[in-house]
């Protein structure tokens, strides 16, 4: 079986806990599903540069979702 390290954050602020709703897909098990950021960890990236990046990625998605809405 192949392996595939992931990495996930459970950020929590001010009583609230940031989870990402994911986009429609066409795996209906993982379409619109709520998640914590994460994901999988890149060849010779580190578990905390992982999720680094993953984390960003999830900020930068949710800051163009908010430009859009004005």
């Amino acid at each position: 079986m192949k392996k595939i390290e992931v990495v996930a954050a459970i950020i929590y602020f001010r009583n609230e806990v940031l989870c990402v709703q994911r986009p429609e897909n066409k795996y209906s098990y993982i379409s619109k599903k709520f998640e914590f950021p994460g994901g999988k960890i890149e060849a010779g990236e580190s578990k905390q540069e992982a999720l680094k990046r993953e984390i960003m990625e999830e900020v930068i998605r949710i800051l163009r979702c908010t430009i859009k809405k004005f």
